[in-house]
């Protein structure tokens, strides 16, 4: 086992850099998984911003819609002046500015006129008060409209921003609406994988095809059979070796919720066929690839690339149509197509887990073809 040792040898020279990878990668995902430790939809709540009210009108509407507002912002008394009022909103003392004009009721509600408003350029939140001072307006034309009183449509709105409305979630793909935490956490596996393995074999292949080791290779007692068959075990003793203390991370970050899934084997069988991918493509690499200083480089351009472009980075749906119909064209895309299904559903219909053996298919297809370019590449630098 001549050549394995060897081979064993020479990735341990490069651990470094797994290590360095591996605990960058570690140290986001416990960092994630501190920070969002407990949320979700159940921790949201309307924010409070300080606005100001300028209220010429002083009407019974005008006060309602003034306690209206207080409500949900703060309040800022301020002066009716415009430098005041740009100055306070340049210095973030407020970030919205309402103006009643003088014969509220008439203006707005019957004439429909909107109401002058002043806020921070860009600033999102002003929208939600426009939305929350159309609704309230919306609210009290429809109530005058069926005969109630300005001061009986103001309690009668007042009454139905009180009512709690109690929100019952239909659970459809048995995770609450949501990716599992795993989910998220075997979605950006890709780039460790290609990153280091293709860092470290490429490393190693590279020493292995140096002329002069090749020449001694080839005069050794050793048949290139047995030579290629421990370069092979390598390979598979690395990807392996590799795959498993990944999973050890997975289940030691979420435990038994992970070891319970339905979807376990699912998670295993796709992360080993991209761990497969990650080989194959560190071969080629290896054999592509003639100097040290060049493999950073390439390795970076294939991970970064197929990772920002097949949805790990970015999730797909926010790519681009063409981004998606070129990224088909690569493995990460149906890895991640494949992690998506089971990360987002804890039971499968029929299509779905037809789409699960299908991207699992195409990642195994992409392995034996890369592998392929990589031998008849190989073959041919033999023969040179």
């Amino acid at each position: 086992m001549t050549v394995f040792r060897g081979f064993m040898i020479l990735v341990k020279r490069n651990l470094f850099m797994f290590f360095l990878y591996f605990a960058i990668f570690m140290s986001i995902c416990i960092m994630i998984q501190v920070v969002t430790k407990g949320e979700g939809t159940s921790q949201f709540k309307e924010e409070r911003r300080s606005i100001a009210v300028l209220d010429r009108d002083g009407g019974e509407l005008a006060e309602g819609f003034i306690k209206y507002l207080g409500e949900k912002h703060h309040i800022v008394d301020i002066e009716d002046d415009k430098s005041v009022i740009q100055e306070k909103l340049f210095y973030r003392d407020i970030y919205y500015v309402v103006t009643i004009p003088e014969g509220f009721e008439t203006v707005c509600l019957e004439n429909g006129r909107k109401l002058k408003t002043t806020k921070i350029p860009g600033a999102t939140s002003a929208f939600y008060i426009d939305q929350q001072i159309d609704t309230f307006l919306n609210e009290i034309r429809v109530l005058k409209h069926a005969g109630f009183s300005t001061a009986e449509a103001l309690e009668e709105v007042k009454r139905i921003e009180e009512v709690d409305a109690e929100v019952t979630m239909i659970d459809q793909n048995g995770y609450g609406g949501q990716m599992t935490p795993y989910g998220y956490l075997f979605q950006y596996l890709p780039y460790l994988f290609l990153s280091v393995l293709c860092y470290i074999l490429g490393f190693v292949m590279i020493a292995y095809r140096k002329q002069d080791v090749r020449r001694r290779m080839l005069c050794s007692s050793i048949s290139l059979r047995k030579q290629n068959a421990q370069l092979v075990a390598g390979f598979v003793s690395v990807g392996s070796g590799f795959w498993v203390i990944c999973m050890l991370m997975s289940i030691a970050l979420y435990g038994k919720s992970f070891l319970a899934d339905g979807n376990f084997f699912y998670y295993l069988l796709n992360s080993f066929v991209m761990i497969l991918v990650a080989l194959a493509l560190s071969f080629l690499v290896g054999v592509l690839v003639e100097k040290e200083a060049v493999v950073n480089s390439v390795v970076n351009v294939i991970s970064l690339g197929m990772c920002f472009t097949c949805g790990v980075f970015v999730s797909m749906s926010v790519l681009g149509k063409g981004v998606r119909m070129a990224a088909h064209f690569l493995p990460v895309y149906w890895y991640e197509t494949v992690n998506e299904i089971i990360g987002n559903n804890a039971q499968f219909t029929a299509a779905q887990k037809a789409a699960v053996w299908q991207g699992v298919g195409i990642q195994l297809l992409f392995a034996a073809t890369i592998l392929s370019i990589g031998l008849v590449v190989s073959k041919y630098k033999e023969q040179e």
